[in-house]
């Protein structure tokens, strides 16, 4: 059953949702027209926040180039050596910004009581796979170089990241160890895009919620992948679609939040299953009754309710360990 408030917003979703099912036609038009269109559904819904933290522009600088970033610091905490959690907007790669999650890890913070980074890497169309990637793992391997200076406690630094997001960070996990020393305390994964190689039937979920009438579509899905890759580019990269790695054990503790009405629902929760298998600490929990990037919206309470829970999550696996 849909949840009441998201029912509500839909009808203006149906009509405001940007258009991205057919990047191949005038792309540079489109791709303006849907980042100015998720932009404003984004800040519009937003919500009015009562948050106590003190936000800080960054420049991260990378090997290849400078990434843009925003530190927030709960206002009301001093210390040093705080845990601290580098965050991962979502928009399938191409869309989104720090403004538009300004809200959201303000409030994260706020509430959790770990210091944020929210990394503003590079986008797709204009960066093709793996720019934006590149950067969020040159970011986390900055963070770590610079914990001290930050405030922050080398061996309580997290990743989180929602839908693209999510991708990246799992991206960014299995990176670091594989070439590096870094090993993160955790990781959190939001409706994360697990695969976009096999065809949707495989995910019942895809099939059930992805004709566009949940916010987001098989359609976009399809045109994200697009947007993102090259032509000499495989969609079954296991950086592209975690799906295909082989072996999960690596990775840090996971906790994985999905939507009910989300397409992107199944994978999800088959990627939390696996982890549990592979002998990783996994987390899963469904919100009902409500659809993808619904905890950006601070206007509806699912999404304030499910902050709160995250919060609380950070605070027992990073603030009291």
């Amino acid at each position: 059953m849909i949840d009441k408030d998201t029912q509500a917003l839909l009808a203006q979703f149906n009509q405001q949702t940007p258009d991205i099912q057919q990047p191949e036609t005038d792309p540079e038009s489109a791709i303006q027209s849907a980042r100015d269109g998720a932009r404003a559904m984004f800040l519009n819904l937003a919500g009015d926040i009562d948050s106590q933290c003190q936000v800080r522009e960054l420049k991260i600088n990378g090997p290849t180039q400078s990434i843009t970033a925003r530190l927030y610091r709960p206002e009301l905490i001093t210390q040093q050596n705080m845990p601290l959690v580098m965050f991962l907007h979502g928009g399938g790669w191409s869309l989104g910004d720090l403004d538009c999650y300004d809200s959201l890890i303000r409030e994260l913070c706020s509430l959790s009581g770990c210091l944020f980074i929210s990394v503003g890497y590079r986008l797709a169309p204009e960066h093709k796979y793996p720019k934006g990637l590149n950067d969020a793992t040159d970011a986390m391997e900055w963070i770590f170089a610079n914990a001290q200076q930050l405030g922050a406690d080398s061996r309580r630094i997290a990743i989180m990241g929602d839908s693209a997001g999510a991708n990246l960070a799992i991206a960014v996990s299995h990176r670091l160890h594989s070439k590096t020393s870094i090993r993160l305390a955790a990781m959190y994964l939001i409706y994360p895009v697990m695969d976009v190689h096999n065809p949707h039937h495989m995910y019942p979920s895809r099939i059930t919620y992805g004709n566009g009438d949940y916010l987001l579509s098989r359609d976009a899905i399809d045109g994200t992948r697009d947007w993102y890759l090259d032509n000499n580019s495989r969609s079954d990269n296991p950086e592209v679609s975690p799906v295909f790695l082989q072996k999960l054990g690596h990775l840090p503790a996971t906790s994985v939040i999905t939507a009910g009405l989300d397409p992107l629902m199944d994978e999800g929760r088959e990627f939390a299953n696996r982890l549990r298998e592979d002998g990783v600490l996994s987390r899963y929990h469904c919100v009902q009754g409500t659809i993808h990037a619904f905890l950006s919206f601070g206007v509806l309470p699912v999404a304030r309710q499910t902050r709160a829970l995250l919060a609380k999550q950070l605070q027992e696996d990073l603030v009291n360990s």
